[in-house]
């Protein structure tokens, strides 16, 4: 018999749902090691429970895309994204208001909008086309968490490209930012290194910057992007990851070797 689309796409949902209450251990490969997709899977459910937390213990719905067209239940690619958003059953008796309601708007509260988008790139770069290798840790992640914040950013600044760094910052300040330049010890705190120590080995803190607009500024263009910009090295080793984090709830966007 043939399996439906609907049964794969809630089997997928269940294997990421059990994976995201953390019943499941990410599977890790030695370096050099075989990935196999269920293996990159679980690492990229796992990463993002690390990255989010509130989302934990939630019921979500999970849909899988292989980073190159639209979102479909079916087998994990080596570029993969990730879409998190509502559930889609409700329990009887109860109408979306009264189920969405508090426990939607707490995670919501802290930078997490549903439905959230998550993207993971686990080939290795070669010179040969031909020729792929796959690590069992993120090369590269972005996610689109705290977008609304900094396009209203965009908005009111950008209106204004001869406002000084200070006016910048206070207006990004009262649209919601809590984490300027002036708040660095506090949004280091926030980036989870250690827990991250389990995918890359041990890291440690390089430099951090802080941007408001990349230092360029013209009338009638986008040039506004505030952000964090952390350098951390691999304890050992001389590769460096970046990581990009917003400043209005210290989430980080972006990851990259």
């Amino acid at each position: 018999m043939l399996t439906s689309v609907f049964q794969i796409r809630s089997l997928l949902a269940a294997v990421a749902l059990v994976t995201l209450s953390g019943l499941l251990q990410p599977a890790m490969a030695a370096p050099g090691g075989g990935c196999g997709s269920v293996d990159r899977l679980t690492v990229a459910l796992r990463f993002a429970q690390i990255l989010y937390p509130e989302l934990k213990d939630k019921e979500l719905s999970i849909s899988l895309s292989d980073g190159r067209g639209p979102f479909v239940s079916g087998p994990a690619e080596a570029d993969d994204q990730i879409r998190v958003f509502t559930p889609i059953w409700l329990p009887p008796g109860e109408t979306t208001d009264q189920y969405y309601g508090a426990e939607l708007q707490a995670v919501r509260s802290n930078g997490i909008e549903l439905p959230l988008h998550l993207f993971f790139d686990f080939i290795e770069k070669s010179a040969s086309v031909k020729h792929r290798e796959f690590a069992c840790r993120p090369l590269e992640f972005t996610s689109d968490a705290g977008y609304k914040q900094k396009g209203k950013a965009r908005t009111v600044i950008e209106a204004h490209p001869k406002w000084t760094d200070a006016e910048e910052l206070e207006a990004a300040r009262k649209l919601g930012s809590r984490c300027g330049p002036q708040d660095k010890a506090a949004l280091l705190r926030l980036i989870p290194l250690k827990e991250h120590g389990q995918f890359y080995g041990p890291l440690r803190i390089e430099s951090t910057r802080f941007s408001m607009n990349g230092g360029g500024k013209c009338a009638g263009c986008s040039f506004v992007d505030p952000s964090w910009e952390i350098t951390v090295s691999e304890s050992g080793d001389t590769r460096r990851l970046l990581i990009i984090v917003e400043p209005f709830f210290g989430k980080i966007t972006s990851i990259a070797e």
